[in-house]
């Protein structure tokens, strides 16, 4: 009986090169490369996501960008989810799928799920409590039902904090909480490989891509101009007038807030520079953090 199918998952922080790795990788081998990235999926956000150009787009096809409408939202588990179906597709081709990225979340919750190992996220928490107050927790137990007639049985409606927390599991994680509990270990780690419908077992490998912290540094520090000379702040521009609100989420990323108030002439663009590559090269030490608790096996780039 054949083992599970291990698929190259390529990690790092931001402007380490993961793209250009992935890219290689997957000429080799006849891959496509599904992105793991929270931003990089909305439509219209394009440079300052570092979403792939059109000619890196040629070499390997890539999935799960430029995909929502930004005004969507996106949960760690609504990820999980279309993850799930890109690599249904691409191994349904005969193709070799590949993740990358550096969203920690997504990448956790793809390898564990979140919701039983992890600390209840607050902003989630409201919304269920939310949707449990406006429509009755009747309804919420009978959606619950649909993906997980197993735990739902055992819940009545009046029990509140266990719905509310299966409703939270199910949205973080993208897996059904009585599945949730089955794979994943007390200490958090996975008790096995993954199984996806279409696909059957998997296990993510984590291949992490490393600089040295002043070479990564001065790689964000000559990305963010070069950035605004390929027309990043012209797309901020577009998104503006075509009506986008600078309180949604996309608009939220680094960068992009910045740009906003450029565009509506409180901040210039020399201001806004030094500002952004700062709070990039903070970013990029909060992504090493959270990859560093991954078991990840870390490389030079090349």
């Amino acid at each position: 009986m054949a083992g599970p199918l291990s698929i190259l998952t390529i990690v790092g922080p931001t402007a380490v090169g993961k793209s250009a790795y992935a890219i290689k990788q997957a000429e080799q081998v006849g891959g496509e490369i599904v992105s793991v990235d929270s931003r990089q999926i909305y439509r219209g956000f394009i440079i300052g996501t570092g979403q792939p150009t059109a000619q890196e787009q040629a070499r390997a096809p890539h999935h799960l960008i430029n995909l929502l409408d930004p005004t969507e939202k996106i949960t760690a588990g609504r990820y999980v989810r279309l993850v799930h179906t890109a690599l249904a597709e691409i191994i349904s081709r005969g193709k070799t799928p590949i993740l990358c990225g550096g969203s920690g979340l997504y990448i956790r919750a793809l390898r564990l799920g979140l919701a039983p190992m992890g600390e209840s996220d607050p902003e989630l928490r409201r919304e269920v409590m939310r949707r449990i107050q406006a429509e009755g927790p009747e309804k919420l137990l009978a959606e619950l039902a649909e993906v997980d007639p197993q735990y739902a049985a055992t819940l009545h409606p009046n029990n509140i904090p266990r719905l509310a927390r299966a409703l939270e599991i199910w949205e973080a994680s993208g897996e059904p909480p009585s599945k949730a509990r089955q794979w994943q270990g007390k200490d958090g780690e996975a008790v096995g490989p993954r199984e996806i419908a279409g696909v059957g077992l998997v296990t993510f490998d984590l291949v992490g891509i490393e600089r040295s912290r002043k070479e990564l540094y001065s790689r964000i520090d000559r990305r963010v101009p070069a950035m605004i000379e390929a027309g990043w702040l012209a797309e901020v521009e577009g998104l503006l007038a075509g009506g986008l609100s600078p309180d949604l989420h996309p608009m939220q990323g680094i960068g992009y807030r910045e740009l906003v108030q450029v565009v509506q002439e409180t901040m210039t663009l020399d201001e806004a520079l030094p500002i952004i590559q700062q709070r990039t090269r903070r970013f990029a030490r909060r992504q090493l953090t959270w990859l560093r608790k991954e078991p990840v096996e870390w490389v030079q780039s090349p």
